[in-house]
């Protein structure tokens, strides 16, 4: 691994100390890692799930060592296919975590801000999983932006360290960061029962 790689590996291991972004399943497929934070602001979900503001959620973390790595020439349905699968995978592993830990009976919602280069069937895709999109507040004050410009710039690093084709011809200016969200409610329905 190249200097640069392991120093943005070394900042991502750090972050995740200092965030408490931990694994919740030893799959190897599994390509999610899970938080528990405050919420910031109220929303309104689907199915009637409200989290308010302080309500304890579970945020989402992508588990860069676990993404599928693209093919040297570039995302094809065959790695779309693998992607998809695993996020599903990742779904019914979370499910059963959640079901198997009563610490966790409190947390109504999951959020995930995703930065990436969205398209049309991205977000298609993502909704088809099961997640739907809020806003979140304060998304176009001068800080909010100087943050999204920093996380930005950040995502391309882990891009290049730990799934390098996936940064190839990929400039900062084209990632932007929107906020996912999957009630308890709709993950059991899609991925698991709660026992």
């Amino acid at each position: 691994m190249r200097t640069p790689n392991r120093l943005v590996t070394a900042i991502d291991r750090l972050q995740r100390r200092v965030l408490r972004i931990r694994e919740f399943s030893d799959d190897p497929q599994c390509m999610l890692r899970l938080s528990l934070v405050k919420a910031s602001a109220h929303v309104d979900l689907a199915g009637g799930t409200i989290v308010e503001r302080g309500d304890r959620i579970g945020a989402l973390h992508i588990w860069n060592e676990q993404m599928p790595k693209i093919p040297p020439a570039g995302p094809d349905l065959a790695w779309a296919a693998r992607v998809v699968r695993a996020v599903k995978r990742s779904f019914q592993q979370l499910a059963r975590h959640v079901a198997h830990h009563p610490d966790l009976e409190d947390i109504r919602a999951f959020r995930a801000s995703f930065p990436l280069p969205y398209t049309p069937t991205t977000i298609q895709l993502l909704e088809r999983l099961g997640l739907e999109q809020c806003d979140s507040p304060g998304g176009d004050s001068p800080f909010a932006r100087a943050r999204a410009w920093l996380s930005h710039r950040w995502i391309l690093s882990l891009r290049r360290a730990f799934n390098p084709a996936s940064a190839r011809g990929l400039r900062a200016d084209e990632i932007t960061t929107r906020v996912w969200w999957i009630s308890r409610q709709r993950l059991f329905e899609l991925y698991g029962q709660e026992e």
